[in-house]
């Protein structure tokens, strides 16, 4: 099937801004998925400095 110049021009823009909404779509979805990784590395590295604080005013304590 032969489609004429205007035709092929629309599927190829057509085909070129689905592409672009896809990577898009995707970047988004990354960008999400390393928030959350920060947000639960911060959450770890608050619970560690709440583990080391306590050990710090137990040792004192035992002092």
């Amino acid at each position: 099937m032969i489609l004429s110049d205007q035709e092929q021009q629309r599927r190829w823009r057509e085909l070129r801004d689905e592409t672009k909404r896809k990577q898009a779509e995707a970047r988004r979805q990354r960008a999400e998925q390393i928030r959350r990784e920060i947000e639960a590395f911060e959450a770890r590295k608050a619970e560690h400095l709440a583990a080391v604080e306590a050990l710090k005013a137990k040792k004192e304590a035992r002092a």
